[in-house]
């Protein structure tokens, strides 16, 4: 099996999800008209004058973040992951040029600025902006979806059977939940959670809940694996440990973030034959 990397390791390696909606900040509309008058000013853009105009105007970065659909908390949750701090004021003053450098690689902000900038609004424009806030919970529910939709693909990909989303048996007539049962949930060999999360909150501790509940439930011949990715781990730290020390006592037999699905589908397939499932 993989071997475990330090949880910095493992943070360092947890990727921002494409955001599902876009949106503005409807309380900061005076800012946004300087922001966009400036945009305006400057195209065509690129990264220099973006970096130039966010330094001179610190306030510009959580709108240059809104337009690729970045919720202040979201977009606290990305700095704190890329840059070790949440504080964008500094950033902009300090680094402006890193700062848009690192959107710019992670969301295409100049296209998306450049895209937003040339587009004509209607009434109809901003009423759907103004309702999106409502909707992004849902938007976040399906990133964690798309997560297990490639998951699938990897268990689809080995030829395995399974059953989503189910309670799996363990020993002593315990039972856990699994985003995935392999090969289902009364015979389970290898049980699998798919943990994502971009934003913060009590969806979080109750993820590494469902982990350790897994643990507990665990045969020594059943394997448990987790894919946990998401940015919204990075400040919620002590959640993530909990599972990451699971992993490092081998309590679990591997943790991966979507960058490492290959790494996992390897795993997944030794053991799928140690159990005889191939």
């Amino acid at each position: 099996m993989t071997a475990v990397p330090t949880l910095e390791e493992y943070v360092a390696s947890l990727s921002p999800f494409a955001p599902q909606s876009l949106g503005v900040d409807a309380d900061a509309l005076e800012l946004c008209r300087r922001a966009t008058t400036t945009i305006d000013e400057l195209k065509p853009l690129d990264q220099a004058k973006l970096a130039a105009a966010l330094s001179n105007e610190p306030r510009f970065a959580p709108v240059f973040a809104a337009v690729v659909g970045l919720s202040q908390e979201r977009f606290k949750t990305w700095l704190q992951s890329r840059f070790a701090t949440a504080g964008w004021i500094t950033l902009s003053r300090t680094r402006a040029a890193d700062l848009i450098a690192q959107l710019d690689d992670d969301f295409a902000v100049v296209e998306a600025l450049e895209i937003e900038a040339a587009t004509e609004w209607t009434w109809a424009d901003i009423l759907a902006r103004v309702m999106s806030p409502r909707q992004r919970a849902g938007g976040w529910v399906q990133q964690g979806r798309d997560l297990e939709d490639v998951v699938e693909d990897v268990i689809k990909g080995l030829g395995l059977p399974y059953v989503p989303r189910t309670r799996f048996q363990g020993r002593a007539d315990l039972t856990a939940p699994a985003d995935f049962a392999i090969p289902d949930g009364q015979e389970a060999l290898i049980a699998v959670a798919v943990k994502a999360f971009d934003s913060t909150g009590s969806k979080l501790s109750d993820a590494a809940r469902e982990i350790e509940q897994m643990v507990e439930a665990k045969t020594p011949r059943q394997f448990i694996f987790a894919v946990v990715d998401g940015q919204g781990w990075v400040r919620r730290q002590g959640d993530l440990r909990r599972i990451h020390e699971s992993w490092r006592k081998k309590l679990v037999d591997g943790v991966y973030p979507r960058g490492k699905l290959d790494v996992f589908a390897v795993d997944l397939e030794t053991a799928a034959k140690r159990v005889g499932l191939i």
